[in-house]
């Protein structure tokens, strides 16, 4: 098995190394910028600094002010480590890539860049496979999760395409699993869904059914206000900052969800994902579940967030190590349903920007660099709105099944 490990790891590497060095999304740009502001000595009051330049200012010809709406463990993580590799690219591109990006076009510099500011989700991509790996016993599952995992295109897509970070909740999720099913380190997994939630908030829709497995009462809690109050740590420090409120806090990205409701009044509506989410709770907490099956209510918590919220592509990540795990444990039974979720995903990507797309190799071609968006490039005028209605419809169908499924 080692030999096979080894040769699936190797082809993804190479696969990994290539993909960072020839494609660009604006998306890791802040990210970098953030350790420059950073490193000016702005910490607690990171969120402020755009705020606090004058109107005619560089940056702000360029960025909007609310920039930093993450928590802050991205940017003091990804900022910092562009610090420590990124000072041997030229300095001049490097400062073009933040303040003019289009100059660094056809630079090979730019493809060293790039890549330098990928390389920290190496660690947790691999992470992730050998994680999964972890949970099956048989030689032959842990082989299929492994490749699973290592050519997952959804992954290889929101990583090292774009650039996104999502990877790195996606491990801390994965490891909360593991500790938990594996180790019976309950409160290790509650201390790392905590983090998890500093990057993206997503992992806290799988606190509670991680609490529900204990049967005491007092366990149960112990372990929510453990998560709790990990998460909160690394936000305190910017509650001050005005910025951190306006931005990061109250960012529009933790509300969509919400925009899914059912009008009852002229001022009352029912939102679905709330709904959705307590409804499912509940049957959690009157059905016990065996600990080697907490996956599955991971698994449904996060499809009930995606039937009900328009999302980034980036997000789906979210979902691949369940759907790892759920392609394994049937020996493939699911597999029509995942590619049908895969084809929607793709189609859903065709109605964003270029820069989601064909764009995304302006690294290596500028010829490709903001472009028209793709169904135009082809010379068709489909309706959007409903085009995307029905991919979405297509995705909510599947996803209700698992739904059904595992809950």
């Amino acid at each position: 098995m080692n030999r096979f490990i080894s040769i699936i790891l190797t082809i993804g590497i190479i696969l990994r190394i290539v993909l960072s060095l020839t494609t660009y999304h604006s998306d890791v740009i802040p990210f970098d910028f953030a350790g420059k502001v950073i490193a000016g000595g702005n910490i607690t009051n990171f969120y402020d600094y755009l705020w606090s330049l004058p109107e005619d200012d560089r940056y702000l010809k360029v960025y909007p002010r609310n920039l930093f709406n993450y928590p802050p463990l991205p940017y003091f993580f990804l900022g910092g480590f562009s610090l420590l590799t990124t000072w041997i690219v030229d300095q001049t591109v490097h400062d073009n890539f933040v303040l003019d990006f289009k100059s660094t076009l056809g630079n090979p510099q730019l493809n060293l860049l790039l890549f330098l500011l990928k390389l920290p989700y190496f660690f947790f991509d691999i992470a992730i496979a050998y994680l999964l790996m972890s949970l099956f016993k048989s030689e032959s599952e842990k082989k299929w999760a492994f490749a699973l995992w290592t050519f997952n295109p959804v992954n290889l897509y929101a990583t090292y395409m774009i650039g996104q970070f999502d990877v790195i909740p996606t491990f801390l999720s994965v490891a909360a699993l593991y500790f938990a099913v594996k180790k019976d380190r309950f409160y290790l997994a509650a201390i790392l869904l905590g983090l998890g939630a500093s990057f993206k908030i997503f992992p806290l829709l799988f606190i509670i059914p991680l609490a529900l497995v204990k049967k005491e009462w007092w366990e149960r809690i112990k372990i929510l206000a453990i998560a709790g109050v990990t998460y909160l740590v690394t936000a305190f420090p910017f509650f001050m900052s005005s910025g951190f409120r306006r931005t990061a806090m109250l960012a529009d990205q933790t509300t969509k969800s919400f925009y899914a409701n059912v009008s009852i009044s002229g001022g009352e509506s029912i939102i679905l994902f709330l709904a959705a989410v307590i409804f499912i709770y509940i049957l959690f907490l009157y059905k016990k579940t065996a600990i080697e099956d907490l996956w599955k209510r991971f698994f449904v918590m996060i499809l009930v967030f995606f039937i009900f919220t328009h999302f980034h592509p980036q997000w789906f990540l979210w979902t691949m190590p369940f759907f790892v795990i759920d392609l394994v444990k049937t020996k493939l039974k699911h597999w029509p349903l995942f590619v049908g979720l895969l084809v929607t995903f793709v189609g859903m990507i065709t109605f964003f920007d270029s820069g989601l797309s064909i764009g995304l190799f302006s690294a290596i071609n500028p010829s490709l660099y903001n472009l028209s968006p793709f169904w135009n490039l082809l010379g068709l005028n489909l309706d959007i709105y409903m085009s995307r209605s029905l991919l979405h419809t297509v995705f909510v169908g599947i996803s209700a099944y698992y739904i059904y499924e595992y809950a």
